[in-house]
């Protein structure tokens, strides 16, 4: 069956007026698969708290056959791929948040499901200062392997992408609008640029438009698969702030770079050092406070050597890992209950498992259940 085929429920699920991410996953929690989702009866479907009537017509009155062949039709048109959250390729840090996307529309490169992302963020209305740095922070981590993740916005976000691309590396634009519209008309360029070195991400279908109200959900997934947040330039009013407090909520690190403090870009960065957030004045100073295991894999980058057929030794595990791994039982646990016996917190528990399922000790189930291998 044709990939996209064999898809085209999780697509026309996503597709029906009214069904976000968290009413998509609700579903998913009662039926299991889109598929068994579409061919309940309409008083099974309002019998599931928060799904409303108007919402359980919307989604029994659905033309599938026709509308889902359409949006199959230009998904190839435009080299579209669809990565629902059960595939391999779905970010795994995407997985441990709240409310993650069910699937994502992926135009360039494919995703791979263990990269080490890091978000950079800013200001629309950037100054030379902002802009200047973004590209020289986003330049020194491309060099050390972390793949930079922004939204693709006017200011902070393009200088973020041109600073990857200038060091010849990966960059992901996560957008507030369908994979195919290119937003904001000026980006074009920058646009065709990451799709030859990168990848192009979207929870939303292909046309949609960037409607002001999609960017605050956008904003979760660009912190969401990332390890941390930087914050470059920001004002006190700035859309950055909110993509800040997302990844505080959802236990990520956040670092902002200091500003001038007679200038207003810089006040809402300044403030978030107050109140916490990292300090940042060179790629390092993120380096260092991303957990250590994931430091540590940075610092083991090496070119490849020419293969050569060994029985690999058993992978060597800090004590930490060694103390989630005992948590992990040949049965699936959720990640809370692990979180909960481990007693580390929620942002180390998962890079911990990250690593071991890098290591390939654990795997992970759906509704983020892990066992071991």
């Amino acid at each position: 069956m044709h990939v996209l085929e064999s898809k085209k429920y999780w697509i026309a699920l996503n597709m029906v007026p009214g069904v976000g991410a968290i009413t998509y996953r609700k579903l998913l929690n009662v039926f299991q698969t889109p598929e068994q989702v579409f061919s309940a009866p309409f008083q099974r479907l309002i019998a599931i708290p928060g799904i409303s009537e108007k919402i359980a017509r919307a989604i029994l009155n659905f033309g599938i056959p026709d509308q889902v062949k359409q949006a199959i039709e230009d998904l190839e048109k435009f080299q579209v791929q669809v990565v629902t959250c059960n595939d391999e390729e779905y970010p795994y840090a995407l997985t441990t948040i709240f409310d993650p996307p069910p699937l994502l529309y992926v135009k360039g490169a494919p995703l791979q499901r263990h990269e080490i992302l890091v978000a950079v963020v800013g200001s629309r209305r950037a100054s030379t200062y902002g802009r200047t740095v973004a590209e020289q922070l986003c330049r020194e981590l491309t060099v050390k392997g972390v793949t930079v993740v922004s939204g693709m916005a006017r200011g902070i976000d393009s200088a973020a992408h041109r600073g990857a691309l200038q060091a010849g590396g990966r960059t992901i634009a996560v957008l507030g609008c369908g994979v195919n519209v290119i937003y904001p008309p000026e980006n074009s360029q920058l646009y065709h640029e990451i799709l030859d070195h990168g990848t192009i991400i979207s929870e939303y279908p292909l046309h949609t438009k960037p409607d002001r109200g999609n960017f605050p959900a956008r904003n979760r997934i660009i912190s969401g698969m990332s390890l941390g947040t930087v914050v470059v330039e920001a004002g006190a009013r700035s859309g950055a702030l909110i993509t800040a407090d997302t990844a505080l909520e959802q236990g990520r690190d956040v670092f902002a770079v200091p500003g001038n403090i007679t200038s207003a870009s810089s006040q809402g960065t300044n403030h978030l050092i107050k109140q916490g957030a990292i300090l940042v004045e060179h790629a390092e100073d993120i380096l260092t406070a991303l957990p250590l295991e994931i430091s540590r894999e940075l610092g083991q980058i090496q070119p490849e050597l020419p293969f050569k057929e060994t029985t690999p030794p058993p992978p060597s595990l800090t004590e930490e890992e060694q103390q989630i791994l005992t948590c992990i039982e040949t049965h699936p646990i959720h990640i809370d209950d692990i979180t909960i016996r481990s007693q580390l917190p929620s942002s180390k528990v998962s890079a911990l498992l990250m690593m071991l399922e890098m290591k390939n000790l654990i795997r992970q189930m759906t509704g983020k259940m892990f066992l071991r291998v």
